[in-house]
């Protein structure tokens, strides 16, 4: 899974619409509703929000349980015998399921911090990312609905166990030191030469720019001193990451280099090539794949039909294009360029020579 931050999603208001004055109602409600086992009559639940919302009529309050019954899934029954309103599961409590506007106001807050130090791109992705947490709980109230409706409880969603990359916890430490202007030091072990009874990983001194998430697992660009260029770490071969006070200083061209960095980059790889119109044929069945989900943002398709998907890319080849290219198998064929048909070319009869090495 690759999350790219340039994705336009829905404004932060489409997330929860609901005006402040109705969150302080829902609020007591909840409250009130949830002090089992004590009920409150139509009456009593009116005059409190009468004295502490300023509700008007006995009908707004009506509309107001309605609504929470049908918006936010609030169990909310009425005990005739009781003559109170309760909720048919104890354990349900609105605010968990809700947003209120102080945390709206928060996040767009956070939203114009992230616009203004790291572009409208960057703060789209928390649009996003509320947006997931949203369909999220739309998908949980469905199962649950789902299996009480059928009697019992049984799994009907089954989604596929990831196992998340490592140091994730540094991630609001390095937007803090973006955002702060500030270098960060850690320590870092390369996989091509990570081995049992290494010495210590090699000390770092990074300015950082940017973050980058790619299936699952975090990296952080940022300028390099000692080599006058941009370079990426992964987050899960660093340690003892600490903030420093020292100032970044970033050359404006590295600047330019990692702002356009993945307009044409696949992945997370960096490329000594030049970007170059890459074509590809993939078999009907597998162009329908390609279309309904994009290998990049720069694909157009040349072609389309019975027999065959030709698909272009704008981008600098690189091992993490390779290693995606590899996973269609037969069907896919490059077509140009000429040095990628080699290099893929090459990449399948090595792993054709390691099965008949064996044999």
């Amino acid at each position: 899974m690759l999350r790219l931050y340039r994705i336009g999603v829905p404004t932060l208001s489409h997330l929860m619409p609901i005006t402040r004055s109705a969150f302080q109602r829902y609020r007591l409600i909840d409250e009130i509703i949830s002090r089992y086992p004590r009920q409150y009559s139509k009456q009593r639940l009116f005059e409190l929000l009468q004295d502490k919302c300023g509700i008007r009529s006995v009908s707004s309050l009506e509309k107001d349980i309605q609504r929470l019954r049908e918006d936010h899934e609030a169990p909310i029954a009425y005990c005739k015998k009781r003559n109170g309103y309760y909720y048919t599961n104890p354990q349900f409590r609105l605010l968990k399921l809700m947003l209120t506007p102080d945390d709206m106001e928060a996040m767009e807050q956070a939203r114009e911090v992230l616009a203004a130090t790291q572009g409208a791109s960057v703060a789209n992705e928390l649009d996003n990312a509320l947006e997931r947490v949203r369909q999220s709980l739309d998908i949980i109230r469905e199962v649950k609905r789902d299996s009480h409706a059928a009697g019992q409880m049984r799994r009907v969603v089954y989604v596929e166990e990831r196992i998340l990359g490592g140091n994730r916890h540094y991630v609001p430490a390095l937007i803090r030191a973006v955002n702060q202007n500030r270098q960060v030091a850690f320590r870092y072990r390369k996989h091509e030469t990570s081995t049992p009874g290494e010495e210590r990983p090699k000390l770092r001194i990074l300015h950082p720019i940017l973050l980058r998430e790619v299936s699952d697992s975090w990296y952080v660009i940022g300028y390099d001193a000692p080599s006058g260029r941009e370079k990426t770490f992964a987050l899960d071969r660093m340690s003892d990451l600490e903030i420093l006070d020292d100032p970044c200083d970033v050359p404006p061209n590295v600047l330019t280099n990692v702002s356009e960095l993945f307009e044409h980059i696949y992945g997370i790889t960096d490329s000594s090539g030049p970007v170059e119109e890459i074509v590809l044929q993939f078999t009907p069945l597998f162009g329908r794949y390609v279309k309904a989900k994009p290998i990049h943002q720069t694909q157009e398709i040349i072609c389309d039909n019975d027999t065959e998907c030709i698909i272009r890319l704008r981008l600098a080849p690189n091992r993490d294009l390779l290693m995606h290219l590899r996973s269609y198998g037969e069907h896919l064929k490059v077509l140009q360029p000429d040095s990628l048909v080699r290099e893929l070319t090459d990449s399948l009869r090595a792993t054709l020579a390691r099965y008949t090495e064996e044999a």
